[in-house]
């Protein structure tokens, strides 16, 4: 907590049907209420299947027998329908996010004016052709579940999933979570300036319910844990089917063994099937982590923006400990020992590097190599010379292989699928007419950030990281791999020709004064 600047942490682990470990650490207590983002959407997805096991809703139906008139254009002409399993697994091609009612939109539309809006964006990837994650793909999903059960989304939650589970401080909204026990939060804020500051994270209701708005506590998401260790059964009766809980923990539209399930990333930890989500909103961060052979489970809820690397890291390492536990034998490691490299063997691994996606600059701290890749203060642990891992607020463990010529300069390294190549220290300038579109956009608490860096222009999103924009036209850029893939920015003049708004990825965001 104190290496990372994370003020408090609930922290649940699960064997079995049994919550073994609950408490609280710093301000929060055991039963704290943390906002979970996107761990939303496992609930949400169980909504889905309950209707689906109930013979009203079709998996693989077209998704206009359900939503008429609210779905975007589809300007692929071959391309197939959209279905109810792709908005769960992210295959749909739909944008990431709604024009109304998404994370930049502090006005607290409905989920009705917030699908609704969707109507008039396009899709982004034919259906079924790539892996995107989405935020309105759910949440159209959750529209369909009110549409068909004939009640609220959040009612039908409590009704038929929180309330059968016992899950008593949970809700899906700000209005009916127990508001003595919110634990407060913080964010970090990009400045505009190339730096970050901090402010009290805003708390009102995101349009996209049914993607990120659950309230909801460490013992509660525990309970959560303990009926899927139990294939679906309850403590006061089944809340799914085994065959579709099984069907929602494999992955879906793909060959391979590891990718989204129906809500669930599925994935392997430990030589063992894991199957997981994290969330990140307003100043919360959580984890939710299932070895579903091994019928153990973890739930690690902060209340510091972003740090979806260091919840997952303590969600590992307590599953790690249990695993040990459980065979009466010293746990392995994460995370193979350090080596010990000089200073000077240090050194030539430092300078300014830029991949497809981001910028990064390595240098020398206390004796250590550390970087900053795209605005994450980033610790990188060397394994062997050429090799490293790297951890910060959002990735943890991530190897980092370092490449040279024939001479062994350093020429880049490979992280995380992204390569990085080595950029001179003179930095050339952007063209004149870009020089407008500098400057920060959106809400003051989650702004978009514009900058410039080697000649390029790049764009901050969510406090998190910068993304190398690419020019397609004088005002339209395209977003590189990452939060964005496949979208837009474009720079929206007014009658001056100055730029006072940016479209981004269909959300219209305002200047903001310096």
């Amino acid at each position: 907590m104190a290496a990372w600047g994370i003020g408090s942490l609930a922290v649940a682990l699960v064997a079995g049907q049994e919550t073994v470990y609950a408490a609280g650490f710093g301000e929060a207590r055991r039963d704290s209420v943390f906002r979970c983002g996107s761990i939303s959407k496992l609930f949400n997805a169980f909504a889905v299947m309950q209707l689906v096991e109930a013979g009203k809703l079709d998996l693989d139906a077209p998704l206009d027998r359900y939503v008429d008139g609210l779905l975007p254009v589809n300007p692929f002409s071959d391309a197939a329908p959209m279905t109810l399993r792709q908005l769960l697994c992210h295959r749909s091609g739909i944008a990431r996010e709604a024009p109304v009612g998404s994370y930049f939109d502090p006005s607290q539309p409905s989920l009705l004016r917030t699908v609704s809006s969707i109507a008039q964006t396009v899709l982004v990837n034919p259906p079924n052709t790539k892996t995107r994650y989405s935020n309105i793909g759910p949440s159209i999903a959750g529209h369909i579940v009110e549409r068909v059960a004939g009640t609220g989304f959040g009612q039908y939650q409590s009704d038929h999933i929180l309330g059968p589970l016992g899950m008593t401080d949970s809700s899906w909204s700000l209005e009916a979570a127990p508001r003595e026990k919110l634990i407060t939060a913080s964010m970090r804020v990009a400045d505009g300036k190339g730096g970050f500051g901090r402010r009290p994270a805003p708390v009102f209701n995101i349009g996209e319910v049914p993607a990120g708005n659950l309230f909801s506590t460490a013992e509660d998401l525990a309970r959560f844990l303990a009926m899927l260790a139990a294939g679906g059964q309850g403590p006061g009766g089944r809340i799914l089917g085994a065959e579709s809980l099984a069907q929602m923990l494999m992955p879906q539209l793909t060959t391979e063994p590891e990718g989204y399930g129906l809500g669930f990333v599925v994935g392997r930890l430990l030589g063992h099937k894991s199957v997981s989500h994290n969330g990140a909103v307003y100043g919360h961060s959580a984890s939710l982590v299932l070895l579903p052979e091994a019928r153990l489970g973890a739930v690690v809820l902060g209340n510091e923006d972003l740090v979806n690397g260091r919840t997952r890291r303590l969600a590992n390492l307590a599953l790690s400990l249990m695993l040990a536990a459980g065979r009466a034998e010293e746990p392995p490691p994460l995370a193979p020992p350090p080596l010990k490299l000089s200073p000077g063997v240090l050194a030539a691994f430092c300078g300014d590097y830029e991949s497809q996606s981001f910028w990064a600059e390595l240098r020398i701290e206390n004796g250590r190599l550390a970087a900053n890749i795209s605005g994450q203060p980033t610790r990188l642990t060397p394994l062997r010379q050429s090799r490293f891992l790297a951890e910060n607020r959002v990735t943890d463990a991530v190897p980092v292989d370092f490449e040279g010529d024939s001479s062994g300069r350093v020429t880049g390294f490979v992280m995380g699928g992204q390569k990085f190549m080595r950029r001179p220290a003179s930095r050339p300038d952007i063209p004149g007419a870009w020089r407008s579109y500098l400057g920060s956009f959106g809400p003051p608490f989650i702004p978009l950030v514009v900058s410039a860096r080697h000649g390029r222009l790049y764009a901050m999103t969510e406090n998190a990281a910068d993304y190398h924009l690419t020019p397609l036209n004088r005002r339209v850029f395209a977003f590189p791999p990452g939060l964005y893939a496949d979208e837009h920015l474009v720079f929206l003049a007014e009658g001056d020709d100055q730029t006072r708004r940016v479209e981004a990825a269909n959300m219209v965001l305002a200047g903001l004064s310096a």
